[in-house]
């Protein structure tokens, strides 16, 4: 009963954060930012969660800065997750969001598989995801003293260079902003 309490609690705690989030829409705004470089890490960082390799030596380089302790853990954590993630991206009820983020489809056919606990799991699973990614997105403009603005481009770097890494058949959401699939 403690647990369940304790599930709902984060789910809404992530509702709330997930909710707010969204309404803060920048364009990316690459102004005063080394995007190349930025580019490489994001691709760098992405190859490694892709492949699971929880021991990654991610290095600082002109002007991009992720050698912290919050960075450097949340790569560690979303590498031990990527075969979830992976799994969930497979079955077609999530897609990867212009935003940065793993989003579910709460479709009608997503409702009706498996059970409720395994829909709260998946919820937890997403949610832990898309903390770490916050964690590294804002990790590397707070580090990198990078503009605030300059978020959003962090944020879109990311999602491109992890849409070069899904696998046929995933999610994601394209540049007109639509639902394509790799």
């Amino acid at each position: 009963m403690i647990r369940h309490g304790i599930a709902v609690s984060l789910l809404l705690l992530a509702g709330c954060n997930s909710v707010l989030r969204p309404l803060v829409k920048i364009a990316p705004d690459y102004a005063d930012l080394p995007a190349d470089t930025l580019r490489q890490v994001a691709t760098e960082i992405e190859t490694s969660v892709q492949n699971g390799d929880r021991d990654a030596k991610i290095e600082n380089r002109e002007g991009i800065t992720v050698q912290t302790d919050e960075i450097q853990q949340a790569i560690r954590t979303r590498a031990a997750r990527s075969a979830l993630i992976n799994g969930f991206r497979d079955s077609g009820h999530v897609w990867e969001t212009r935003n940065g983020l793993i989003t579910i489809l709460r479709t009608k056919d997503y409702k009706h598989t498996g059970t409720r606990k395994d829909r709260d799991r998946n919820a937890l699973l997403i949610m832990g995801e898309n903390a770490d990614r916050w964690t590294i997105y804002e990790g590397v403009v707070k580090a990198s003293h990078l503009p605030p603005r300059s978020l959003s481009a962090v944020q879109r770097e990311f999602h491109e260079a992890r849409v070069s890494q899904l696998r046929a058949g995933q999610k994601y959401e394209n540049e007109a902003g639509e639902m394509a699939t790799k």
